[in-house]
């Protein structure tokens, strides 16, 4: 996929540098010199010095062929504007836009232009939450008006699907698994891909089945502890 980023910070930089090695093309726009001139020397990718907020510095990032914009500033008001001239005038796909004030997350929404809002509050809350009720399973990604998650697993030792093959787990129906990373491979799994301890599961499933999904993957002991 082609994408965009606004904003070059350590979120802006740490996504850019997972989105490359996963093959995908990425633009950055950064507004300060000495910020672009360190990314242009760790990542091999285009970096354009320019306010995420113009049109013209937008066009220069070729926005009209990308597939998705993600605003990552630290100001929300740039974030909200990016997006919004990114869905509106430049007709990118999908939109992504992080705030830094939980009470916007909503109201980026209800605007429009922005698809997804991001409230790095929010996802910390999430995490701290579910730590105590699903342990080794976070929660990534809820998507709006739909009852769908994405949640990464961890495979413990004694995780009752270690050395299983996928197509003898008693997934349920609305439960896909996307992909495993094991180390520094990634694996796109299929009925006889084997669990191995110390994988990560990528998983899309319903927010209401979650729980049964960490029955599945992580055993009572590891839960509880």
């Amino acid at each position: 996929m082609q994408i965009v980023i606004v904003g070059a910070g350590e979120v802006g930089y740490s996504l850019a540098e997972a989105l490359l090695k996963n093959k995908h093309q990425v633009t950055i726009i950064e507004k300060e010199p000495a910020r672009c001139n360190g990314v242009v020397k760790l990542l091999n990718t285009v970096v354009i010095q320019g306010d995420g907020t113009n049109v013209s510095t937008l066009a220069d990032a070729e926005l009209d062929k990308a597939d998705i914009l993600i605003a990552l500033t630290g100001r929300d008001q740039d974030n909200l504007i990016a997006c919004q001239l990114a869905s509106k005038r430049f007709h990118v796909p999908r939109t992504i836009a992080r705030v830094t004030r939980r009470q916007n997350k909503k109201l980026f929404e209800q605007l429009g232009g922005v698809d997804t809002a991001v409230s790095t509050t929010e996802i910390i809350s999430t995490i701290v939450e579910e730590e105590v009720s699903l342990k080794n399973i976070v929660t990534l990604l809820n998507f709006k008006d739909a009852n769908v998650a994405i949640v990464e697993v961890a495979i413990g030792e004694d995780s009752p699907a270690r050395d299983k093959h996928i197509v003898d787990l008693d997934l349920p129906e609305d439960c896909v698994l996307i992909c495993i990373f094991r180390g520094n491979e990634v694996i796109f799994p299929h009925g006889l891909t084997s669990i191995k301890a110390g994988d990560k599961i990528l998983s899309v499933t319903t927010k209401k089945n979650k729980t049964l999904l960490k029955n599945l993957m992580i055993s009572e002991a590891s839960s509880s502890a």
